[in-house]
């Protein structure tokens, strides 16, 4: 029979045990840390395992090893996640994994067990299943608080290196839908466009995307947004919330929020009825602030607008969000892109929003499309669109989208160009997604 003590009890017990000896040895007061949290977390060398087939037609497994630290972790210091947004190799062995945890203010470090309740102390050197995600616990010194943590490995379920794209299915659904435009979200990937006076929306598991389930209608040309595991809006004056596009929730804002712009891990961000201001809400909708513009207000896309949210490879706690899109003027065929440090940190620092200046440079491939789309893919923006010569390459911006490159990765060769039916998004496993006329891509 086992005898469970709560976890509490024994490390409180222990720091107090340890408190009384020290004060027996040399009558010195010792103050003991009340923080919990995880400052760092990296990956140690990893296995991979592979299949190669001999001449002869025989499937054999071989095994090789990479540097886990080259894959960085975003600790959301809010939801408590830890997760790696460039997906780790296919054939990872996730299920022995050693990975390197620091604490806040020397905390203690426990892991829970995948079949029960039960914590055992975390070691540097021992391995640890992640094949599903860990919880990882952090005990102050004092015994008094802890704070829990869910750590998910992701790791790519189909082999990269062959720049291969699956044409999952093709949705007639999907294909009678006008200003089409994909998010992530919980494990799913929804994609909604305007059909009969009405923004519609249909979900796919992300693992699937052959089978889409409709959601709920929304009014026209309303904007959905992706935020952690939840799906937002706004519509009817309200900002609305739902897990999975059927049951909505509505807040009635502080504010005067028009249109859902972009997310961040921290704040949503909209523009106002007029265009003319960004305003940001820190408590998902409830109350919204107006931002800080560093040039003219009417430099803000309206029209098409796309965005891309990454954290700064050198700052865990703070995003580079990056929103691309067109101005409303008659003629303007520029894409407008402004740029904001989105510091969730402790002490944050306060950052204006950009307005990033492209002119003069020769490879800003953005301008003059239509069924502009963009997301985060790899580390960095992607878009693409459809111009003159049909849907273009895949573009990548290197530098916090002033300029936009092809990219390596080829797009599917029999894409369908139809004006404001093309969207992109990237899944959570970190798969790329391309909508085209009903046509469904998965790389």
């Amino acid at each position: 029979m086992k005898i469970r003590i709560p976890l509490l009890f024994i490390v409180l017990s222990a720091v107090l045990m340890l408190s009384s000896c020290l004060k027996d040895d040399d009558d010195t007061d010792y103050d003991y840390y009340t923080d919990t949290g995880i400052s760092a977390f990296s990956l140690g060398t990893m296995n991979r395992y592979l299949h190669t087939t001999s001449k002869a037609g025989a499937d054999s497994v071989y095994k090789v090893t990479y540097a886990g630290p080259a894959y960085k972790f975003t600790i959301d210091q809010l939801s408590h996640r830890i997760y790696n947004t460039d997906s780790l190799p296919y054939g990872t062995d996730a299920s022995h994994v050693i990975a390197t945890i620091t604490s806040v203010s020397n905390g203690y470090i426990m892991i829970k067990s995948l079949t029960s309740d039960t914590l055992r102390y975390y070691s540097s050197t021992d391995s640890i299943d992640f094949s599903s995600p860990r919880t990882v616990r952090i005990v102050s010194q004092s015994g008094e608080r802890y704070t829990d943590y869910t750590v998910t490995l992701n790791v790519r379920h189909e082999p990269e290196g062959t720049m291969e794209w699956r044409n999952i299915a093709t949705n007639t659904e999907l294909a009678g839908l006008d200003e089409t435009y994909a998010v992530a979200a919980g494990g799913n990937v929804f994609v909604f466009g305007n059909r009969d006076g009405a923004t519609v929306g249909y979900r796919t598991a992300e693992n699937d995307g052959a089978a889409w389930a409709q959601t709920a209608s929304l009014p026209a040309n309303t904007r959905v947004i992706a935020k952690g595991d939840k799906l937002f809006a706004i519509a009817n004056g309200g900002v609305l919330s739902s897990t999975d596009g059927q049951s909505w929730t509505q807040t009635q804002p502080s504010g005067s929020p028009a249109r859902l712009i972009a997310a961040s891990t921290k704040h949503l961000y909209a523009t106002n009825a007029q265009g003319t201001a960004i305003l940001s809400s820190a408590d998902d909708g409830a109350t919204w602030t107006v931002e800080a513009l560093d040039d003219d207000p009417l430099l803000l896309p309206t029209n098409q607008t796309g965005y891309s949210c990454l954290p700064v490879t050198t700052n865990d706690s703070i995003d580079r969000v990056v929103i691309v899109g067109y101005c409303p003027y008659a003629n303007d065929v520029h894409a407008r892109s402004w740029s904001k440090l989105d510091d969730y940190s402790d002490n944050p620092i306060e950052s204006k929003w950009s307005y990033i200046n492209t002119a003069g440079y020769d490879r800003q491939n953005l301008d003059g499309l239509t069924s502009l789309s963009v997301t985060s893919f790899g580390g960095y923006p992607l878009a693409i669109g459809i111009g003159a010569s049909g849907i273009t390459p895949l573009y990548r911006s290197m530098d916090g989208g002033i300029t936009w490159k092809d990219y390596e990765l080829e797009k599917p060769s029999s894409l369908s160009a139809v004006s404001g039916k093309l969207a992109v998004t990237t899944d959570f496993e970190g798969s790329l997604w391309i909508i085209s006329a009903g046509q469904v891509w998965k790389n």
